[in-house]
């Protein structure tokens, strides 16, 4: 029989020796299973599996601490280490949370990054990922109350039903999110009547539909919410600040948990509440006091209150949970459209009783005080326009969670836009509730501008909308780089492989393999430049894998393993082997670049291609890919070549080969050897400015003729071949053993297309005896004795070759990857790392590859063909890659692990 695990916490960080060899450093807060229950050394040391790494490494003494199961099981669940040790050492806490059961009432943490935590009861408790054998103890958990509606889930992850709730009222959280709720079993006791202040009896304007007596602060008061009627006590009573025209509302400290208020408003703190669930604000037409022959729940058709008729206009029971509804408390208009004509109408008031006459005295000193009482609404007006030109500072948008007016009203924006008689931008909001006046089913004015349900569409200035104060996340949206490392991100983790993977097969395998959602490389906080480079640089090729191999010696110091390891261990593998990679992975990464390459911004910044490739090279002291080199000058080493045009015309659709040889003949440049792979940068300035319209990426580059003329005699015989020698090169006019190539011939018209110029001896004396050609500098090519002896080409001329494995394409600062899967030139697939969205603000991106073999009728078509097509015809995936090219990488297939 298999003896049981005994797994242990690391309370302090620590370096023990690893069964692989060498020293691994153990941060605190991890969680080891030790190896051998029964063997230990003599100092107390022992073998224990890091479960976080997987990594074995030898403990010693007082470096952990053993867990019960109850224990272990808890905080297997926490991912982040600091987080689990805290916890840990709560064992007060710690004993709660493993005494809780199905049922149980407590409070979460719905989102790791937000402070507060919510009503809840739960329905699951245990392991939530069966395939892997997980022992987590996660907590499914329903939400209630005023957070219901909150949460992510109906009970259902990963597809599997673990409870039943009503969708996003559920949610799964681990130990440190939960704790049990000791407020829930009872009420807490309610204020006193002797402590509470006396008050003014409020009295009502006449034509109230009140018929229950006023109300005193200490009253004891009950309402009708669908099957109930709560009870509670008044604790406010009065007209809401800077509010006098939406009537008296009541404050009530409840007797049961079923509010959400407060006791606040509008930054003023209206009267104090334990807590917000025993706390409700309502309009004072809906409260009715308590009498002492009736009882609340039973009352009689005569009795006063009215019967349940009465109660047929009472708010729904999410207009109770949150602030009431607007069309109860304030002007039944919607505040945003209308707001000047609610001051067009207050100034028509006014003129009305300046011209009324034979006013009795009372009348007349009440006038005085009604004007006086004008003036000051006026200020008030005026400050509330003031602070309405103000503009909007919230990042709102199309399907943002958002609230108006005050108390407020909550909706959804599904319209964003401009509507003829307004002069400024307006959202259209799709109501929670609907309001018996004011609103359409997403008409204005005979226009359709969205759909919803009849009398709960309303159009407001935008600049009037602000996120949902009932969802935190909103207003504070969580830290990105954080948010990466935390259990939001578990379903979408993606396994750490350490055996060397190979690329992807090519053909139809690797594409099935690769192809779907969720596939390739997932997409967080501006990493879209990363993600698409590294997909073009591993995923079907290995000509760079030389990164990911070099053994590390005395010169490089932590980050260089580190950053290694992680890129081979965490992304490429994975990547080839199971064709996903998490964003948390390649968060990692981009915290190791920012740290030991001395660079800001890289966590959470928008960066671009080039700048990765450079520190990437320089943090893992790579060797440039090639050289190059200017006419009697060093070469200079580089990862990518920047392709600039000069008298390139800008109306044509130029290759890729033509902007290449246009570029180096204009620098005067030359290759000082065929490189294995090549990055080339189109030509732009910056991510907005395009040199042309659309370049067709050629799908086979020929460097013969950019190569230094450094020919090796090996080259006169077939049978030796050396792919780092430049090869003979034709003349361009008899296909002879070129001798001379001339600069000034590149531009000339009378030669057609442009292409490097060479010539043998005979063709460049006849070309250069035309006068306009007289003054040109030809240069003569440097041939080995034997091939100046043969004079003649050999029979087989090598070619230096190179093939397009993969585009880097921008488009409005959003980058993405085509990539070749196979020798066929139509087995293309196009990658996008956050090609749709899951949630909100706080959501995940899903990444996508799909097949395009379409975009290959589009490489083989003449410059000619593509010159007469509209771009804007061409089907999307073509004209993303003829449109927005930004890379080309290009490889020597048979120099895989050159350099």
């Amino acid at each position: 029989m298999k003896p049981p695990r005994r797994l242990f916490i690391s309370v302090k960080s620590f370096a023990g020796d690893s069964k692989a060899g060498g020293e691994a450093k153990v941060p605190r807060g991890s969680l080891l299973c030790q190896e051998d229950p029964h063997g230990s050394s003599p100092d107390g040391s022992f073998w224990a599996k890091v479960l976080d790494t997987e990594k074995v490494v030898r403990v010693p003494f007082g470096a952990t601490q053993e867990l019960s199961g109850t224990q272990s099981g808890l905080l297997e669940a926490v991912t982040n280490g600091d987080e689990r040790l805290a916890l840990f050492k709560q064992e007060r806490l710690l004993r709660k949370l493993g005494a809780l059961r199905k049922g149980d009432p407590v409070r979460v943490q719905i989102t790791s990054a937000s402070g507060q935590r919510v009503q809840g009861i739960i329905r699951y408790r245990g392991p939530i990922d069966k395939s892997k054998n997980d022992t987590c103890i996660i907590f499914g958990v329903e939400l209630v109350g005023s957070a219901a509606g909150k949460g992510f889930t109906d009970g259902s992850f990963k597809g599997q039903k673990f409870f039943s709730c009503r969708e996003n009222c559920g949610v799964f959280v681990p130990a440190n999110r939960i704790e049990p709720d000791d407020l829930a079993a009872r009420s807490p006791p309610a204020p006193s009547r002797a402590s509470v202040r006396e008050c003014t009896r409020i009295q009502l304007a006449s034509g109230d539909p009140l018929s229950s007596p006023g109300l005193e602060l200490g009253d004891r008061v009950f309402f009708k919410m669908e099957d109930s009627t709560p009870t509670g006590v008044v604790v406010f009573c009065d007209y809401l600040p800077k509010k006098l025209e939406a009537g008296v509302f009541v404050g009530i400290h409840l007797d049961k948990p079923v509010g959400s208020w407060d006791g606040s408003f509008k930054d003023h703190v209206l009267c104090h509440l334990p807590s917000p669930e025993y706390g409700i604000l309502l309009p004072i037409s809906k409260v009715h006091k308590e009498q002492v022959d009736v009882n609340p729940k039973a009352l009689p058709d005569k009795s006063s209150p009215p019967s349940s008729a009465f109660f047929e206009d009472c708010p729904p029971p999410s207009s109770i949970r949150y602030p009431p509804r607007l069309e109860e408390c304030s002007p039944k208009e919607p505040q945003g459209l209308l707001a000047s004509i609610d001051i067009i109408e207050h100034h028509k008031k006014k003129k009305e009783r300046h011209s009324k006459g034979n006013r009795n005295e009372d009348e007349e000193e009440e006038e005085e005080e009604e004007e006086d009482n004008d003036e000051e609404e006026e200020e008030e007006e005026e400050e509330e326009e003031k602070e309405e030109e103000q503009p909007c500072h919230y990042l709102l948008e199309i399907n943002s969670m958002v609230e108006v007016n005050d108390p407020p009203m909550y909706g959804v924006i599904r319209w964003i836009g401009e509507l003829p008689d307004v002069d400024e931008t307006i959202a259209g909001l799709e109501l929670e509730e609907p309001l018996s006046s004011g609103c359409t089913d997403g008409q204005y004015r005979g226009t359709r501008y969205f759909h919803c349900q009849p009398n709960k569409a309303l159009f407001v200035r935008l600049r009037h909308c602000r996120p949902d104060s009932r969802f935190g996340s909103l207003q504070n949206p969580e830290n990105p780089v954080s948010r990466c490392n935390s259990l939001d991100f578990h379903v979408y983790a993606s396994a750490r492989v350490e055996e060397d993977t190979p690329p992807l097969p090519l053909g139809k395998q690797g594409m099935e393999h690769l192809s779907g959602w969720k596939k390739g490389i997932q997409g967080h906080c501006n990493s879209c430049y990363l993600d698409a480079t590294l997909f073009c640089m591993f995923t079907f090729t290995s000509v760079l894998d030389s990164m990911l191999l070099r053994p590390a010696d005395k010169n490089d110091g932590e980050s260089y393993t580190e950053t290694r390891d992680l890129l081979r261990m965490e992304i490429v593998n994975p990547l080839r082997k199971n064709g996903y990679v998490c964003a948390t992975k390649i968060m990692a990464l981009r915290k190791v670049l920012e740290t030991a390459g001395h660079s800001s911004g890289f966590t959470s910044e928008e960066k671009d291609p080039e700048e990765f490739l450079t520190l990437l090279f320089r943090v893992l002291k790579m060797e440039p890919l090639f050289q190059i080199r200017s006419a009697g000058k060093d070469p200079h080493g580089c990862i990518f070549y920047q392709i600039f045009t000069e008298g390139h015309p800008t109306q044509v659709v130029p290759t890729v080969q033509e902007l290449l040889e246009g570029s180096l003949v204009t620098g005067d440049l030359k290759f000082t050897e065929a490189p294995s792979c090549l990055i080339l940068q189109m030509p732009r300035n910056g991510k907005n400015f395009k040199a042309f319209r659309t370049i067709q990426p050629s799908l086979e580059l020929d460097l013969t003729d950019l190569l230094e003329d450094n020919l090796s005699s090996s080259l006169t015989n077939p049978s030796i071949s050396d792919p780092f020698i430049a090869a003979p090169r034709e003349c361009c006019i008899c296909q002879g053993l070129a001798v001379t190539e001339c600069p000034d011939c590149y531009g000339d018209p009378s030669f057609g297309a442009q292409h490097i110029k060479q010539f043998c001896r005979i063709c460049s004396q006849q070309v250069h005896k035309h006068r306009a050609r007289r003054c040109h500098q030809s240069r003569p090519l440097h041939l080995p004795e034997e091939l100046s002896r043969l004079g003649t080409l050999p029979s087989i001329i090598p070619r230096q070759i190179m093939q397009l494995f993969a585009v880097l394409c921008i488009e409005t600062s959003h980058y993405v990857a085509f990539a070749r899967h196979g020798p066929d030139v139509h087995q293309w697939l196009f990658f996008d790392s956050m090609a749709d969205r899951e949630g909100g603000m706080n959501g995940f991106n899903i990444p996508r590859v799909t097949p395009c073999a379409e975009v290959a009728d589009y490489l083989e078509m003449s410059p000619r063909e593509l010159q007469g097509l509209d771009p804007k015809s061409l089907p999307t995936y073509a004209r993303r890659l003829l449109c927005d090219a930004y890379m080309c990488f290009y490889h020597s297939p048979s120099l895989g692990l050159y350099k």
